[in-house]
């Protein structure tokens, strides 16, 4: 089905230059490189610099890191297998790594591919830099023993939690299929027939070319973000390349939609997995399913320390969104550059109805909860009881292991059954804050950024 747009890629790109300076400004991110497909047409730029300390122009070729959009190669790839019979995406997986560590053996290409494998272990970037001192091996095969023992969040299958680790045990699993480390899978199975030259997975690789480096936010000015996080150096670890390492600009993103998109008429890599358990959302082959402007979405989103990125693919309307940032702190960017080019496509978005907040109702939720490695938070309702509020309780960790803060929020609003929004006022599932309830009804976790957070304490 076609869909008539109100503006063509060319408008969109005249008006994100007229606001360019405006939000960057305000978000404090020094700069964005985007890329936006509307059937046959095409337009990729940037605005912005690369890097504060030797500021660059950003152009739709230069390259960022994209973050968690790297799990939907390893999608593409894994659809790849099981459409030539290499690979059974419900078999268990134990058996082929068997010599790696005790995996459950219960757990499936599926539920790996779908964060439903219950594999938890982000310890795996908070401790990274311990973990990989002294020159310890980063690869792939060798992350599964520091985490094959672990008890799982929930028995496989019976529920998800987005898992970084996960991948790495999918990524492993297709380095024993194929024979060959995960790098060369990539570049041979996706890189090279989608003609991304400029997409790499080392900083060596990317050297050579205009890259925009990593910043974050100190006190409301953005800086350069050096030597932080949870990598020893720019790139990520080895381990954590399916999951998070891919090196890519937005012209080539575009590159990998269009032949992504010619893959899945064969392969089905879009195909539902596994039901996101909340409304509209599921996840196909590592890809996220959800819907905007009543259109079904595929797309993922991706953060690394210094970048915030999105790509979201609206294949009834043929439109393809590629949105890079340079700042750990670009994410609230993203959206509103996302939010522009829709409303440039379809029209403004009608707002839809909030029901008046009934504090009763909804007290069963109030509590503390646990969000792991990120530390707590604290779901309250406000003093003026017109909502809830999240407040962040970071984890102040003196083992110097890596830490990020979890989400907080001024307010959330139940927006439908079992969900909760930062932004009542918006569709956008991305501000959703899910809680999960037992039989009885009482609340036991909210699923922060997908990440079940179990409740500690009323």
């Amino acid at each position: 089905m076609k869909y008539e747009m109100h503006s063509s890629p060319s408008d969109i790109q005249a008006l994100i230059e007229s606001r360019a300076a405006e939000l960057l400004e305000r978000h404090q991110v020094p700069g964005v490189g985007i890329g936006l497909r509307v059937g046959d047409e095409t337009v990729t730029l940037g605005v912005g610099v690369t890097n504060l300390e030797h500021p660059l122009p950003v152009t739709g070729d230069t390259i960022f890191q994209v973050g968690s959009i790297s799990k939907t190669f390893v999608g593409v790839v894994a659809a790849q297998l099981v459409n030539e019979g290499m690979l059974d995406i419900d078999k268990p997986v134990a058996p082929l790594l068997a010599d790696l560590g005790p995996l459950d053996r219960r757990i499936t290409m599926r539920h790996l591919l779908t964060h439903s494998a219950g594999i938890d272990a982000q310890y795996m970037i908070g401790n990274a830099r311990q973990l990989l001192a002294h020159g310890a091996d980063d690869s792939i095969q060798a992350s599964i023993a520091h985490f094959a023992s672990d008890v799982p969040m929930f028995a496989p299958g019976t529920n998800y939690s987005y898992s970084g680790p996960g991948f790495m045990v999918a990524g492993a699993v297709i380095e024993r299929l194929t024979g060959k480390p995960w790098h060369e899978v990539l570049q041979e199975r996706v890189l090279d027939p989608a003609s991304m030259g400029r997409t790499f997975t080392r900083a060596d690789q990317a050297i050579t070319h205009r890259v925009a480096a990593p910043h974050d936010i100190t006190d409301g000015v953005a800086r350069i973000a050096r030597n932080e996080g949870w990598q020893l150096g720019w790139q990520l670890p080895g381990w954590d390349v399916p999951g998070g390492g891919v090196l890519s600009t937005p012209a080539e993103l575009l590159s990998y939609v269009e032949f992504a998109l010619e893959q899945d008429a064969q392969t089905q890599w879009s195909t539902t997995l596994q039901q996101g358990h909340e409304p509209r959302l599921a996840i196909g082959y590592a890809w996220m399913k959800s819907e905007k402007r009543g259109l079904q979405t595929l797309g993922h989103d991706g953060l690394t320390i210094g970048y915030a990125s999105r790509l979201t693919v609206l294949p009834e309307a043929d439109v393809a969104i590629v949105l890079l940032s340079n700042s750990v702190k670009g994410k609230p960017l993203v959206r509103e550059l996302e939010q522009l080019i829709l409303d440039g496509l379809f029209g403004p978005e009608e707002a839809p109805h909030i029901p008046d907040f009934e504090p009763e109702r909804y007290a069963f939720l109030e509590g503390l909860y646990d969000c792991g490695f990120y530390g707590q938070v604290d779901l309250r309702i406000r003093a003026d009881r017109s909502g809830f509020e999240l407040i962040s309780l970071p984890a102040n960790r003196q083992d110097g292991s890596f830490t990020i803060d979890p989400l907080s929020s001024p307010i959330l609003l139940p927006v439908a059954d079992g969900v909760l929004s930062a932004e009542p006022r918006s569709s956008d599932p991305d501000h959703w804050v899910p809680y999960i309830v037992d039989e009885s009804g009482e609340a036991i976790a909210l699923r922060i950024g997908s990440r079940i957070a179990k409740k500690v304490a009323s």
